[in-house]
C-alpha cells in the first residue's frame, strides 16, 4: 500500500515525527520524496491513519495513492469511474500540486484543464445522479483543511489529489486531513493566554512530544510549564503529566487550562499534576529515576524586531546558560536513563540560513547528555536539513529569534 503525505512548514520536523510514530507501530516502510512537502510511503502494515493524525503536528494531509498516468485523459477515466461507482449523492472535491520546477504559467494550464473537466463532469451527470463539486482556491490551487472538513470530503465525500511529477500524472484521495480548527481552539478559546511571553504552539509542541519516544501512559515532565500548552498536548496523547513553574500565577493558568481542556475534550480521568518550584529544587518535588521524557520550552530572551547587536546575543546565552545548567543537572536526578529531553533553544537568524547558536551545549553534553539525530541518516535530503549538532530550526521567515529543536538523552 502506497500512501501520500503532505508534510508542514518544516519538512524536517514533519519527517521526524513520522519516522517516531511510524517505529512505534513496527511499521515495515520505505519513504520516499516526491516534492518539498510530500513524501510518498509505502506501508506493508494495516494502520489507522485517521487516529494517527490525530496525534501528529507535522502531519497536514494524508491521502491514499490511487495509480500515476501518462496524461489527464487516463487521469480523468479513473475519476469518472471512481465517480460513478459512488451511490447517491455526490460531494467531489480535488486538489492541483504542480513540481516545484513547473513554470507558474504552466501549472496555472494545467489547474485550469483541471477545473474544465471537473466542470463537464458535472454537466454529464447532471439528471442523472446528484453531485456537487468543491472547487480549490485559485492562488493555491488546493482545497484548504478547513474546506475539506466542512465538506466531510473524507467521510461521504471524496477529495482528489492531482500532482504532476516529472513525465508522470500522480492520482490520490484523501484519507485524512488535519483539524486545524481544534488546534486553533486549543490555543485561542482556552480561559488564559499570555501575549507578553512566546507561546509555543500546539503542533510543535506535538511533535516536540512525539520525538521523545514515550510510550502510552508513561510519565512526562515540563519544568517551565507556562501556561500549559505541553502539557496539554501531552495528556490528549494519553500520557501522565507533571507540570511546574517558578512562577506561581503561570501553574494557576496551567492548572485552569487543563481544567477546561478536559471539560472540552471529556477526559474521564486526566492524569496531571502542576506545582509551583524553581528549577534547581524540582528533585526535591519528584520521586528520583521516575520520569520517562522531559518535553520543555524555558525563556527564549527578548524578542526583536532588527538583528541585535554580537554583545547583546552573548549577554543572553551567559543569562540561558545559567539557568540551563541547574536545568539540566537536577533533570539528572529524576530522568529514567536514556529517557530523552527535547527542548527549544533560541537560535539567532543572522541571515538567511544563517544562525548564532546557543554555545553551551556542549557543556549539557559533559553532564551525561548525548545529541540524538532526529533524524535516520537515510531520511536527511535536500528537503530535511539538519544543523551539524543535529537539530532542526523552527521558524518563519520575518523572525530573528527562531525556536531550535534538539534531542537530549540521559545517558
Amino acid at each position: 500500500m502506497k500512501y501520500i503525505f503532505h508534510l508542514g512548514r518544516i519538512p524536517a520536523l514533519s519527517v521526524a515525527e513520522l519516522q517516531a510514530m511510524l517505529s512505534k507501530t513496527k511499521a515495515n516502510y520505505s519513504m520516499k520524496f516526491i516534492s518539498r512537502e510530500m513524501i510518498t510511503i509505502d506501508i506493508k502494515n494495516e494502520i489507522n491513519f485517521k487516529e494517527l493524525l490525530v496525534q501528529m503536528g507535522g502531519t497536514i494531509k494524508i491521502a491514499k495513492f490511487i495509480n500515476s498516468y501518462q496524461n489527464f485523459d487516463k487521469v480523468f477515466e479513473e475519476i469518472d469511474l471512481i465517480i460513478k461507482n459512488i451511490p447517491g449523492k455526490k460531494t467531489i472535491g480535488y486538489s492541483f500540486y504542480s513540481t516545484e520546477t513547473e513554470e507558474k504559467n504552466d501549472a496555472y494550464d494545467k489547474f485550469r484543464e483541471i477545473e474544465t473537466r471537473f466542470k463537464n463532469i458535472k454537466k454529464t451527470l447532471a439528471g442523472k445522479s446528484s453531485v456537487r463539486i468543491v472547487f480549490p482556491d485559485n492562488k493555491t490551487m488546493e482545497l484548504n483543511s478547513a474546506s475539506i472538513f466542512k465538506n466531510k470530503l473524507t467521510i461521504k465525500g471524496i477529495e482528489f489529489n492531482i500532482m504532476t511529477s516529472g513525465d508522470k500524472i500522480i492520482l490520490s484521495r484523501t484519507i485524512a486531513v488535519q483539524d486545524v480548527e481544534s488546534y486553533s481552539q486549543r490555543d485561542y478559546d482556552r480561559p488564559n493566554k499570555d501575549s507578553l511571553i512566546g507561546m509555543i504552539p500546539p503542533k510543535l509542541a506535538q511533535i516536540m512530544i512525539n520525538l521523545a519516544n514515550m510510550k502510552e501512559g508513561q510519565i512526562m515532565l515540563d519544568p517551565f510549564c507556562g501556561i500549559g500548552t505541553i502539557l496539554q498536548e501531552a495528556l490528549l496523547n494519553d500520557y501522565k503529566v507533571i507540570g511546574s513553574d517558578a512562577n506561581d500565577k503561570q501553574v494557576k493558568n496551567s492548572k485552569t487550562n487543563l481544567e477546561w481542556l478536559s471539560k472540552k475534550y471529556i477526559l474521564r480521568y486526566p492524569n496531571y499534576k502542576i506545582f509551583q518550584s524553581d528549577i534547581k529544587n524540582i528533585s526535591k518535588k519528584i520521586k528520583q529515576n521516575s520520569i520517562d521524557a522531559i518535553v520543555t520550552e524555558s525563556s527564549l530572551g527578548p524578542v526583536y524586531t532588527k538583528i541585535p547587536q554580537k554583545i547583546e546575543i552573548k549577554q543572553n546565552f551567559n543569562r540561558l546558560e545559567k539557568m540551563y545548567l541547574r536545568f539540566f543537572q537536577a533533570a539528572k536526578l529524576v530522568l529514567r536513563k536514556k529517557a530523552r529531553i527535547v527542548a527549544t533553544l533560541p537560535a539567532y537568524k543572522i541571515t538567511q540560513g544563517r544562525y548564532v547558536f546557543a554555545p553551551f551545549v556542549d557543556k549539557l553534553e559533559k553532564m551525561g547528555y548525548s545529541i540524538i539525530s532526529p533524524l535516520d541518516t537515510k531520511l536527511i535530503t535536500k528537503h530535511t536539513r539538519i544543523t551539524s549538532r543535529n537539530s532542526i530550526i523552527y521558524d518563519r521567515p520575518d523572525q530573528i529569534v527562531a525556536r531550535e529543536v534538539i534531542i537530549f538523552e540521559n545517558r
